[in-house]
């Protein structure tokens, strides 16, 4: 049995079977210990606004709603900002999904092979304390290695060449404007 990951010969290879794990064909990521994406995912109904992305060229690797301040199985005030990030190797779909977002007053950072990393942003925070953050990047290898092991060498050159895109909606809670922003881009 083949799989779609190791023969993948480009960044869009890469986006279709991304959408085909996301909606539940392909059973295997890689870069992911579970079988499918975490429940927020599926509960919010991210599950086609990201197929579409990736099968427009945008591979998303980590994506989560925007959820408002509420308190968590751990007692602490958790509160979230709606934020997906991924690689783009297509110059014309990021220009589109940059002005989209843009539009919207989505924060989009990138990082292209060779660029400093930037600081990213908090996405994630439990009683004011930062819990998680999107836009940071350790370099475009090591960042590739550790999402995409076992993935076909054709498409991990292209992925060196690609770049890293996050957005960020820079409001806590809100979910909607950057999930319309993203359809927007990819035509969904």
């Amino acid at each position: 049995m083949t799989s779609p990951w190791k023969d993948a010969r480009t960044v869009a290879d890469l986006g279709q079977a991304m959408a085909d794990w996301l909606e539940g064909r392909t059973r295997t990521w890689p870069g992911y210990d579970d079988p499918r994406p975490d429940q927020e995912t599926e509960k919010r109904h991210l599950i086609l606004p990201l197929a579409s992305a990736n099968r427009a060229g945008y591979v998303t690797t980590n994506s989560q709603p925007g959820l408002p301040p509420s308190r968590g199985h751990d007692r602490r005030m958790w509160r979230q900002r709606a934020a997906v990030d991924g690689w783009i190797a297509d110059p014309e779909l990021l220009d589109r999904i940059r002005a989209s977002a843009d539009r919207r007053g989505i924060v989009v950072i990138t990082n292209r092979p060779g660029d400093r990393s930037h600081p990213g942003m908090p996405v994630t925070e439990a009683n004011g304390e930062v819990t998680t953050g999107f836009g940071w990047s350790p370099g475009h290898r090591r960042l590739i290695s550790s999402t995409f092991p076992g993935v076909g060498r054709q498409a991990l050159r292209e992925l060196r060449k690609a770049t890293h895109t996050t957005l960020i909606d820079p409001v806590w809670g809100r979910e909607h404007q950057l999930w319309s922003a993203l359809n927007r881009a990819v035509g969904y």
